[in-house]
């Protein structure tokens, strides 16, 4: 009865007009005709209703939408419920039946379109990436009038009434790019994905909506701050151009659009207007068509060219809309966010004191306000701190991108014996008790024994349980207090280093580091529990044990030209140059460096891996450091350096 008509679910024609990703507005992206990705500005919940009025014969107003949306983290999820997405055609069939009267009544039929509602979903990768997909739901109402002969005594013409009903779902899929703050970029699907009933009235399936695949592409340029121009085209061959203005909260936008399916070549216009409140958004937009839209259409008309959107179409009628929507946030707008974080040192235990007084990490930190922002960092080691740690508080200025260091506390409790791999929490706080943002990042934890092989970081080792040095250190001199005490004061302190040179070496063995895949450094009381060790830790067992009586050591790091390093120990005798001859005629034999308080001292260079005797480690260690560091210029040339125990 019918040829088929070409009837298309929605495309990107919205009633607010093309506003591409409207960088000052979330209203337009409520509309998923030109927004499949579902991208989204709302920080929390946003809420939506368009409310309007068609001018056709008579006036008819309707709510046309209501959309909710909601953000999660990266995510955001909306649901639109559109009661007036909807278009009713009554037409004759051109057929009739005489009644009883012998008058003749029309037959009709009668066919409703609707698009009910709809899901969207969308994820941001990052600021200038993001994709999404949209499902709405259509339903289709067919009635057709027919006469249907009854056989009896008498051939009876009945009246009937054909019925279906059709639902159905399209799914479209989009993406967004955003190249900068001036351009960007949106393509999505038209009818990707379409799935539910199909007419069994082959009558019927001839009016359904079609679901040919298609595709549009956005582009959105900003040449200027207070202004946007807009372009989207189907390839359909329909496309829509849009200039939107801003004006502190007010804004203004006016969309052309031509139609495949419409005439004349720009089938209409959407001006609006729209103010931004601090929790709203209102749009008044209006949709006028450049042609006569209260002529009369006959069936053979509407047959032969149908529509080709449920709104937007050769038979709907101009329009006045009202947009409210409300952006409502539960949680707090975040002031800044962590972009990176870059760990700048991995974790070494016993070096506690050192991540006190310089970063272990920097986080690279934006700030997202128009003001200058306060930011407590915050900072946690999985399997090390049990809470935040709070590290310096920084000042950021608007819309600026700083470094923020972040500290960490090792506890002295911290223990383990292997090396791991943790992680670091790090936060951002600036006005609540709620972080702003947080980051996470992987980060090597050493063992308590690890060293990273710098000589400047032994004194952690050498100052570790200096108690029990302390101890041992003043056992063995007791033992000695006869020979101590008939001693002059001024060679107090050569006496106990020689002492207890000569104690901690008779029961000890040289035995080099094992292990190839890193530094390993006993504690003091380690290499007397295990009776041996390396020059690492015979030199800082021994320094260890003159610095717990009161002795000033330092550490001479040899670094050997690229050969393998090697670690001697100086320590103070606090005898001036000229009572050196109480201890050597031999000035080759002592070292004179210059104390805090400016006087001139006798230091003496040990070799702790000489196992014999004080006499013997003295000398070999002034051997080398009369040769590398004097004679050769070693100190001169930066190959050998003198760290100081503080």
């Amino acid at each position: 009865m019918f040829a088929g008509v070409n009837i298309l679910s929605q495309s990107s024609f919205g009633l607010n007009g093309y506003w591409g990703l409207s960088p000052s507005f979330n209203t337009p992206l409520y509309g998923y005709e030109s927004n499949s990705s579902n991208y989204s500005h709302v920080r929390d919940w946003g809420l939506s209703f368009i409310y309007g009025a068609e001018f056709a014969q008579k006036t008819n107003s309707n709510i046309y939408s209501i959309s909710l949306s909601k953000t999660l983290s990266e995510h955001n999820l909306s649901a639109r419920f559109t009661p007036g997405y909807q278009k009713e055609f009554i037409f004759n069939t051109g057929e009739a039946i005489i009644v009883e009267d012998s008058t003749s009544q029309s037959l009709t039929a009668n066919f409703n379109y609707k698009e009910l509602f709809g899901l969207g979903y969308s994820y941001k990768f990052s600021e200038q990436f993001s994709t999404g997909v949209t499902f709405r739901f259509f339903t289709q109402d067919f009635a057709q009038e027919i006469v249907s002969p009854v056989f009896g005594d008498t051939l009876f013409l009945i009246r009937e009434t054909q019925n279906e009903k059709i639902n159905y779902w399209k799914g479209d899929l989009g993406i967004n790019y955003i190249v900068n703050e001036y351009l960007n970029f949106s393509l999505a699907s038209i009818n990707l994905l379409n799935f539910g009933e199909k007419a069994e009235n082959s009558d019927f399936a001839k009016f359904e909506i079609k679901k040919e695949i298609n595709a549009m592409l956005g582009i959105s340029v900003i040449p200027i701050d207070e202004a946007v121009i807009n372009f989207i085209y189907e390839t359909t061959n329909s496309y829509q151009v849009s200039l939107n203005g801003y004006l502190s909260d007010f804004g203004f936008g006016l969309t052309l659009f031509h139609d495949e399916y419409q005439s004349p070549t720009i089938a209409g216009m959407i001006p609006t207007i729209s103010y931004k409140g601090e929790i709203f958004e209102l749009f008044v937009s209006g949709v006028k068509y450049f042609s006569n839209r209260k002529k009369n259409f006959g069936v053979t008309e509407f047959i032969e060219n149908g529509i080709n959107n449920i709104v937007n179409n050769r038979y709907s009628f101009d329009k006045l809309l009202l947009t409210v929507s409300f952006n409502i946030n539960t949680v707090k707008e975040r002031a800044v966010k962590m972009i990176d974080v870059e760990i700048v040192k991995d974790i070494y235990p016993t070096f506690s004191e050192n991540y006190i007084d310089y970063p272990f990490a920097y986080g690279t930190v934006v700030n997202l306000t128009d003001e200058y922002v306060t930011v407590k960092p915050m900072a946690r080691i999985e399997g090390v701190n049990e809470e935040n740690i709070q590290s310096p508080i920084s000042y950021i200025a608007p819309h600026d991108t700083v470094r923020v260091p972040f500290y960490v506390i090792i506890p002295e409790s911290y223990s383990s014996e292997k090396v791991e791999l943790s992680y670091a929490d790090f936060y951002l706080f600036t006005n609540s008790d709620q972080p702003d943002d947080q980051f996470q990042k992987a980060v090597l934890l050493n063992s308590i024994n690890s060293w990273d092989g710098r000589v400047s970081n032994l004194r952690y080792f050498i100052k570790k349980d200096l108690d029990l040095s302390m101890n041992h250190a003043k056992a063995v001199l007791s033992d000695n207090k006869s020979v101590l005490d008939t001693l002059p004061i001024a060679l107090e302190n050569f006496y106990k280093a020689k002492i207890l040179f000569n104690e901690y070496v008779s029961n000890l063995v040289y035995v080099s580091d094992p292990r190839a895949t890193g530094e390993y450094v006993q504690f003091p009381n380690q290499t007397l529990e295990l009776r041996g060790g390396d020059c690492d830790d015979l030199s800082v067992g021994y320094s260890s044990l003159l610095e717990s009586v009161g002795i000033q050591t330092a550490l001479v790091d040899y670094k050997g030209n690229g050969k393998v390093r090697h670690v001697n120990l100086l320590f103070n005798t606090r005898l001036s140059p000229n009572q050196a001859k109480l201890i050597t005629n031999n000035d080759t034999k002592y070292f004179v460096r210059e104390s805090i308080d400016g006087k001139d001292e006798i230091w003496l260079s040990i070799e702790a891996t000489s196992l014999t005797d004080f006499e013997t480690a003295w000398k070999l260690g002034a051997e080398k450091f009369n040769k590398e560091a004097i004679s050769e210029l070693g100190i001169a040339k930066g190959i050998v350096n003198i760290i100081d125990i503080y």
